[in-house]
C-alpha cells in the first residue's frame, strides 16, 4: 500500500466500498425476543420500533470471524435492523465497516464449532466471554427461512476534534443481497449474555430464544444515505459503538 495513490488508484479503491462482496460466509443465527420498552428506549430517531426481536449472527468467513447483533426496526417503509454491537477478529474488517458505513465494529474473538451434532458459539473481548450459544443440530431447513435482502441501519458521524460535540450525522442503509444455501435448523439449548463495562450485550433483556439456524451466505453490499440526524438529539446515543473511555483515561 502506497502512502499516496494516483487518482485512478484511489478511484479503484473506492470500488471496494461501492459493492463489497463477501463469499463463503457461514452464519450461525440465534434470534431472541426482547422487551418492547427497551427497544423504544435504545432506538435513536428517526428509527422506529417493529417486532421486539434481536438477532445474533456468528460468522465464519474468508475475510473474518465475527458477530453481528441488531434489533428489528424500520425507517419509513424500509424494515431492517439497527446494528447495536458487531465483533470482528481482524482490524481490516473493523476499519472497513466503521470507516465506510459507521458500523459498531470492535475487535474481539468469535469461535464457532459443530461437534457430535452440537453447535457451540462464543464471543469474547479482553479475555471475558460476552455471548455464549449452544444448540442441537436438527436437520435441513428451507432457504426461504432467510431473507434474501438485509437492511442494516447505521449512524455515520464524527466526533469533533476538540471534543465539543458531533458533526455530520447521517442515517445509513447498509443493504446486503444474499444468495443463501445449506440452511440447517438448530434447537437452542443454552443462551447467555454477560455484562461488561466496555460492551452492551449484557444490557439486552432476553425474554426467550425464538429460534436458531445456520446457513451459507454469498453477500453483495451497497449503501444509501437515508436522512440527516440532529446532533443534540443523537448525542445520548452516540457512544454505543465505543468503549467507556472514562475507565481507561483521566477526565479533567
Amino acid at each position: 500500500m502506497k502512502l499516496v495513490q494516483t487518482r485512478e488508484e484511489a478511484q479503484h479503491l473506492l470500488k471496494c466500498f461501492q459493492h463489497p462482496h463477501f463469499a463463503n460466509v457461514k452464519n450461525y443465527i440465534t434470534v431472541v425476543e426482547t422487551d418492547p420498552e427497551w427497544v423504544r428506549q435504545i432506538l435513536p430517531a428517526p428509527l422506529e420500533p417493529t417486532e421486539p426481536i434481536v438477532s445474533f449472527a456468528m460468522s465464519e468467513g474468508d475475510q473474518f470471524h465475527g458477530l453481528v447483533t441488531g434489533v428489528n426496526c424500520r425507517f419509513g417503509d424500509i424494515h431492517g435492523s439497527f446494528g447495536i454491537a458487531y465483533m470482528m477478529d481482524t482490524d481490516l474488517a473493523c476499519i472497513f465497516g466503521r470507516e465506510g458505513l459507521g458500523e459498531p465494529k470492535k475487535l474481539g474473538i468469535t469461535s464457532t464449532a459443530v461437534k457430535d451434532g452440537v453447535f457451540t458459539g462464543s464471543v469474547s473481548r479482553f479475555g471475558q466471554e460476552l455471548v455464549h450459544v449452544e444448540a442441537k443440530v436438527i436437520g435441513p431447513g428451507k432457504e426461504s427461512m432467510v431473507d434474501p435482502v438485509m437492511h442494516n441501519f447505521h449512524f455515520k458521524y464524527a466526533i469533533k476534534a476538540d471534543g465539543t460535540g458531533l458533526t455530520d450525522i447521517d442515517l445509513i442503509d447498509s443493504r446486503f443481497d444474499n444468495k443463501v444455501t445449506d440452511v440447517t435448523l438448530m434447537e437452542p439449548t443454552k443462551f447467555e449474555l454477560t455484562a461488561s463495562p466496555m460492551d452492551v450485550y449484557g444490557e439486552i433483556p432476553v425474554k426467550k430464544v425464538v429460534g436458531c439456524l445456520s446457513a451459507m451466505f454469498d453477500m453483495t453490499g451497497s449503501a444509501e444515505y437515508l436522512a440527516k440526524v440532529d446532533e443534540e438529539g443523537f448525542l445520548p446515543y452516540a457512544f454505543y459503538k465505543h468503549d467507556d473511555y472514562r475507565l481507561t483515561m483521566d477526565v479533567q
